[in-house]
C-alpha cells in the first residue's frame, strides 16, 4: 500500500515541477496539434477523407459550434493524409494579396524542392531535353519557349501571367546567370524593375493574375493532391453587412454614385474575396474545406455561391456536423493526453503504473467536467486546465481540490 502510494506522490512531484500537462485550449493553424482523434472524431474524419479521394474538385463545409475542434481537425487530417498537400488559411490573414498570400501559404507548406522538380519537369517536356548542337548538352531556349507557347499556355486564361511564368520557368532552368533571380520570384519575393528588366518579366507575384495563374501551375503540376483548408468562412458574410439606412443618411458625401449602390470598402472587399475563391475552382485537383460555426451561415453562404454562380452548386458537398465530444471521448481524450505528456519527458512509468486509472483525476471528477461543459472540447480543456493548475500550483491536498469537483 505504502509502495503504491508513493507512486501516487512521485506522480504529483512530477506534475508540481514539470507544470500542467494541458497548457493551452486553442488549436491554431500555425502550432502543430499531436494529439490524436478520440473514436467519434475518427469515424468523421474517414467521411471527410472519403469525400476528398472520390472528388478532385469538391467545396466540403464543416459546420462546427465555436470550441467543437474545427481546427484541431486540419491537424487530424494532415497526420492522416500524410501523403496530401493540405494548406491552413485564415482570411483575415489573407484578406489582403488574396492570392499572393495563398500561393506563399503553399510554398511555405510544400517547399521549394516541389517548385524546382515542377519547372524541371515542365522544361523537358517542352524539349530541353533536345541538344541544341554539339556532344555537349546545350537547349535552345527560344525553341523550348514557343512549344511551351503553343502546346501548354492555351489552357491558361490570362496571356501576359502565363508569358511571364513561362519564361521564369525557361530562364530558372535553362540560363545558369540568372537561376537565383528567377527562383526568387517564383518564392514570391518583391522583385525591383531592373531586376524584372533583367529576367524580360513584366509583373513579380504581387500582381493578382501572375499569383493565381502560378498557384495553378503549382497545384495542377505537383506530385501530390492539394487541399485547402479555409477556417472561419463565416467572417466574410460579417464583411458583407450592407450600411444601415440611418447611417447613409448622415453621410455628408454621398458616395452612391461611384458604386452604384451604397456599399462599405469591407462589404465591396468581401465581395472580391468571394468571386476569388469561386475562382480557386477552376484549378484542376483543388478541394476546398470551409469551416462555419453554424447551419445559418451554411445556408447563407450557399445563397451567395448561388448569386454569384449557380453551377458552382454542383461541387458543393453536403456538410460534416462537427458536434461535442460524447462522455466517452472526454475519458479517451483525458487519458491520450496524459500519456502523451508523461511520454514527452519520459516517465514511462505512467503506463505501467496508472494505465488503468484516472489519476491524478478520478472518475467522478471527469463526469462533473462533462456536465459542466455539455461535451464542448474546449470548454473540457479550459476546466481541466483550471484543475491541474490548481493541482500544480495549489499547497492544499489533493482530495481537498477534486471535492470542488465532483
Amino acid at each position: 500500500m505504502l509502495l503504491f502510494e508513493n507512486k501516487e506522490q512521485k506522480l504529483l512531484n512530477l506534475l508540481k515541477f514539470t507544470g500542467s500537462p494541458f497548457k493551452k485550449f486553442v488549436s491554431t493553424g500555425e502550432i502543430k496539434e499531436d494529439i490524436g482523434l478520440v473514436q467519434s472524431r475518427q469515424d468523421l474524419l474517414d467521411s471527410i477523407i472519403n469525400i476528398l479521394e472520390k472528388d478532385e474538385n469538391v467545396i466540403l463545409p464543416i459546420i462546427g459550434d465555436i470550441g467543437t475542434g474545427k481546427t484541431h481537425l486540419y491537424w487530424a487530417l494532415k497526420h492522416e493524409l500524410y501523403y496530401y498537400n493540405i494548406v491552413y488559411i485564415s482570411l483575415e490573414n489573407v484578406i489582403k494579396k488574396f492570392y499572393n498570400n495563398t500561393y506563399s501559404e503553399f510554398i511555405e507548406n510544400m517547399g521549394i524542392e516541389v517548385l524546382r522538380n515542377i519547372a524541371r519537369r515542365l522544361c523537358n517536356k517542352w524539349g530541353a531535353l533536345e541538344r541544341k548542337f554539339g556532344f555537349f548538352h546545350l537547349a535552345d531556349v527560344e525553341k523550348v519557349k514557343k512549344e511551351a507557347f503553343e502546346k501548354w499556355a492555351p489552357n491558361f486564361e490570362n496571356k501576359e501571367a502565363i508569358t511571364d511564368i513561362i519564361t521564369a520557368i525557361t530562364t530558372h532552368q535553362l540560363d545558369p546567370y540568372k537561376k537565383i533571380e528567377a527562383e526568387r520570384w517564383f518564392l514570391g519575393e518583391v522583385i525591383d524593375i531592373r531586376d524584372l528588366s533583367r529576367l524580360n518579366l513584366q509583373h513579380d507575384l504581387r500582381e493578382r493574375n501572375n499569383a493565381y495563374t502560378m498557384l495553378k501551375v503549382l497545384v495542377e503540376n505537383a506530385m501530390v493532391s492539394s487541399v485547402l483548408f479555409i477556417d472561419d468562412f463565416e467572417k466574410i458574410l460579417s464583411m458583407m453587412i450592407p450600411i444601415p439606412l440611418e447611417e447613409q443618411k448622415e453621410e455628408v458625401f454621398d458616395r452612391s454614385w461611384l458604386y452604384g449602390a451604397m456599399q462599405s470598402p469591407e462589404t465591396r472587399t468581401a465581395d472580391k474575396i468571394l468571386k476569388k475563391i469561386i475562382k480557386l475552382n477552376k484549378i484542376n485537383g483543388l478541394r476546398i474545406i470551409i469551416t462555419l460555426k453554424s447551419p445559418e451561415f451554411y445556408r447563407e453562404i450557399i445563397d451567395k455561391l448561388k448569386e454569384k454562380d449557380s453551377t458552382l452548386l454542383n461541387v458543393v458537398s453536403a456538410p460534416i456536423i462537427l458536434s461535442n465530444f460524447i462522455e466517452e471521448d472526454l475519458t479517451l481524450f483525458y487519458k491520450r493526453n496524459l500519456e502523451f505528456f508523461f511520454g514527452h519527458i519520459n516517465y514511462f512509468d505512467y503506463l505501467r503504473d496508472f494505465s488503468n486509472s484516472y489519476y491524478p483525476l478520478n472518475e467522478n471528477v471527469l463526469k462533473y467536467i462533462y456536465n459542466k461543459t455539455n461535451g464542448n472540447p474546449r470548454g473540457i480543456i479550459k476546466l481541466l486546465i483550471k484543475i491541474f493548475n490548481e493541482i500544480v500550483l495549489s499547497y492544499e491536498d489533493l482530495e481537498d481540490i477534486l471535492k470542488k469537483y465532483q
